[in-house]
């Protein structure tokens, strides 16, 4: 249930019924209510530190409990239309845990399920902490997690057999390490090293700070839209030099990972802004846009980036392997459609695993098709919810959204979620909230906006 639009729900910390919020609710005592930054801040600027300890994948749920607990002193936890799917489809997967006939699958799920629960709490902790985290902190954060996702892919072409192994994976029982989901968690490497039959020589895809390459690929598509809507937001040229260096530097990565789905991802991100810009009448913006768009489509084919994706796709042609899974994916789900099956399950003619290519596939297979349309619900319904962006800057990271509807149809998107959620519950935030000096045709400037980060 969420409240209509404009009409924020808050939950009292004293009854726990939702009552509609009023005029006067909104005004908060900060002595008692201002909810600090640092938690997000944390998982935002600690995600180098995080990565080299091993503790990437856990670091949204260890920084979850001092929000739980921050959020209980709170009286009052506020919530906007769009957060409620996301929370559905977390206490959906508990049932669907009668599914599961395999301990390790049980820990695979338990470690899924810890993200997925830790980014609720994180979205309504950013609703509740408007006073504290502006736009500009956070989009700053996720920015500079794009810079540092950039640096790794640097990472993963200078060393590619490199692997962390001083990790907090050395603590954990063999229990937990024995299953290859955790010890790729737990032991993350640079780089993945593939040598299919019939190729010349190993494809070298860097995937630092992820464990595989379309993860990279994915976070690049992801939140190369937010770093741009960011810079735009700062209206200074510092950020915007910035901004174009950052882009450059990132082409070498990306043409080592040969990832079609970043591809796909930005070129769809270029298309849409540029329709949203054309119904807008932003005619001048879209002028710029293409021609910046235009630029770039001609840097990737100088820099033979399609041409190592073809070099792959005729030794290992995944296309094809990917649209029988998924018919496989459908059947199967059909005869579990309302729990799923907890976990992805091995193919009954792939070395792939069902449930595993594209996150949407996943929540279907998964958690059964009440499973899919809750996720739907946030990632859907949250590109709709935010389409009404009113300038150039919102427009970009709202774009990320839409960027992950489309990659959701290929890409598990475990790690990336943590990014769209936390730009979405600032979007939803400042819309439903009101009195937002980002939300508006004419939004006050980063480079002027209180709460430096």
């Amino acid at each position: 249930m969420s409240a209509p639009p404009h009409m924020p729900s808050l939950i009292s910390s004293r009854s726990r019924s939702l009552i509609p919020a009023t005029g006067e609710d909104l005004i908060l005592d900060t002595e008692e209510r201002t909810l600090p930054a640092w938690p997000i801040l944390a998982v935002l600027w600690g995600y180098p530190f995080f990565w080299l300890v091993g503790l990437l994948p856990f670091a949204s749920v260890i920084m979850a409990v001092p929000m739980v607990a921050l959020l209980i002193m709170r009286r009052r936890v506020l919530l906007v239309p769009g957060i409620l799917p996301w929370v559905g489809f977390v206490l959906w997967m508990i049932p669907c845990a009668l599914m599961i006939d395999q301990l390790g699958r049980g820990v695979g799920l338990g470690v899924r399920f810890s993200q997925f629960l830790a980014l609720a709490i994180i979205m309504v902790y950013i609703v509740n902490a408007r006073e504290s985290l502006s736009p500009k902190r956070v989009f700053n954060g996720l920015t500079f997690i794009w810079v540092f996702i950039i640096m790794g892919g640097y990472l993963g072409m200078l060393f590619p057999e490199f692997q962390l192994t001083m990790t907090v994976g050395r603590l954990m029982p063999s229990a937990l390490t024995s299953n290859d989901y955790v010890a790729e968690l737990v032991f993350p490497k640079l780089a993945e090293i593939q040598t299919p039959w019939g190729a010349e020589e190993p494809f070298v895809r860097p995937s630092a700070p992820f464990a595989y390459t379309n993860g990279w690929g994915a976070a690049m598509a992801v939140l190369t839209p937010i770093a741009i809507g960011t810079a735009i937001g700062h209206r200074t040229a510092r950020a915007m030099w910035l901004l174009v260096i950052a882009l450059v530097a990132a082409i070498p990565p990306a043409v080592a990972t040969t990832n079609r789905g970043l591809f796909l991802g930005i070129a769809g991100a270029i298309l849409y802004v540029l329709f949203c810009l054309l119904i807008r009448g932003r005619l001048l913006a879209f002028f710029w846009v293409s021609i910046l768009g235009a630029a770039a489509a001609v840097m990737l084919l100088l820099s033979g980036f399609l041409d190592g994706i073809m070099a792959r796709q005729e030794t290992v042609d995944t296309t094809a392997g990917r649209g029988n899974l998924y018919m496989e994916t459908w059947e199967r789900t059909l005869a579990s459609p309302v729990l799923g099956y907890g976990a992805p399950r091995p193919s009954l003619t792939s070395e792939i695993h069902v449930g595993t290519q594209g996150a949407i596939w996943n929540a279907m297979f998964c958690f059964g098709m009440v499973g899919l349309f809750l996720f739907l619900g946030m990632i859907v319904l949250g590109a709709v919810r935010t389409f009404d962006a009113p300038n150039l800057s919102a427009v970009w990271i709202h774009t990320s959204v839409v960027v992950t509807v489309l990659l959701s149809i290929f890409y598990g998107l475990d790690r990336q979620l943590v990014f769209v959620g936390i730009a979405l519950a600032v979007l939803l935030r400042e819309k439903y909230l009101g009195r937002s000096t980002y939300w508006t045709t004419q939004p006050v400037p980063f480079a002027r906006a209180k709460n430096e980060a």
